[in-house]
């Protein structure tokens, strides 16, 4: 276990659990909010079993609960442990919020072009559906993703 006593290595380390950790709890909130237009997984799994021809499907909720627990949990039990493993070294409590603000706006950044680009091709059809215009807000991540319905907010805009 090497001890770190520069501010920017430990600096770094925090910013990327804070991030990694925000990434877990987005994708927790949209898959109980049921905002289809976050979630990073869009498929799901059946698995048969042969003998008794019951079925298990994993949906798109699930694998998203999942990834929120697995990264999660980890990262917030390295917090528990930080000062074991940085002994010597601290961050500022101004530093440590600012980077905190800014990972969790970097996450949420993230969060909202990667499910975009992931569920573009899946929600796509979600664009022409009439229940999907009266929606505002996040709840208009329900149907469509995020590029989707700022695309739909610029269209609708008259200049």
């Amino acid at each position: 276990m090497a001890i770190e006593t520069s501010t920017d290595g430990l600096s770094i380390k925090y910013f990327f659990f804070v991030f990694i950790a925000v990434l877990g709890i987005i994708q927790a909130a949209a898959a109980h909010a049921g905002l289809r237009g976050l979630l990073f997984f869009p498929w799901e799994v059946r698995i048969r079993w042969f003998y008794s021809g019951r079925c298990l499907t994993l949906t798109s909720v699930h694998f998203s609960w999942l990834f929120a627990v697995l990264m999660t949990a980890p990262t917030l039990g390295f917090f528990f442990v930080w000062n074991s493993y940085n002994a010597t070294g601290a961050i500022e409590g101004a530093q440590q919020a600012g980077l905190f603000v800014l990972s969790v706006a970097c996450a949420g950044g993230f969060s909202l072009v990667a499910s975009s680009l992931i569920n573009h091709w899946r929600l796509q059809h979600n664009l022409t559906d009439a229940s999907s215009f009266h929606r505002n807000g996040l709840d208009a991540l329900r149907d469509i993703t995020w590029f989707q319905a700022v695309c739909r907010t610029w269209q609708g805009r008259k200049w």
